[in-house]
């Protein structure tokens, strides 16, 4: 079943869920059943991964939007997961309030193939427990505690650690 939003400005918005169980979310600077340009944002709840598919360029332009740390959620709490748990609500607080923008789109660039990589490997739930652990978990101790710079420190490490030793080794090869 598919919702349609109309805003005050004419931007259309468009939510629903496919039959395959993956969310999408529409936007359309017109009329989508006119012409239009649109982003749309393609996510599954199940895997973790999602893609970002442009047209207001006038080309198709898809960014793949996968997260590792949703990934290590969804991997600990198998069954019970939820996009919406505490722990990931409180990382993209702190995403929003105190990452910088150089940061988050290195993140968003780097996290798509560290999550490739990672679930190539025959041990990947246990590097997705360890993301887990010792990041997901001591991160959001760290916010609580409102030491900020201690958790910005562990997350931005983290990021350079897995790029290096999943992503870098790519080029390398």
């Amino acid at each position: 079943m598919s919702e349609i939003y109309k805003n005050e400005n004419g931007v259309y918005y468009e939510v629903h869920t496919d039959s395959n169980g993956k969310d999408h979310i529409n936007i359309y600077d017109g009329d989508p059943k006119g012409e239009h340009s649109s982003i749309h944002v393609n996510w599954d709840s199940n895997t973790g991964k999602g893609t970002i598919v442009d047209t207001t360029s006038g080309e198709k332009e898809t960014t793949d939007v996968s997260c590792y740390l949703t990934t290590a959620c969804m991997k600990h709490y198998m069954a019970e997961f939820d996009d919406n748990c505490y722990y990931l609500d409180i990382l993209r607080w702190f995403r929003d309030k105190f990452v910088s923008l150089e940061d988050k789109k290195e993140y968003y660039e780097i996290a798509p193939k560290v999550v490739d990589e990672l679930d190539k490997l025959p041990n990947s739930n246990e590097v997705y427990n360890e993301i887990y652990y010792k990041v997901i978990q001591v991160c959001v101790s760290l916010i609580e505690e409102n030491r900020f710079e201690e958790a910005y420190k562990i997350y931005k490490d983290n990021v350079i650690d897995l790029d290096n030793k999943y992503v870098k080794k790519l080029v390398k090869a």
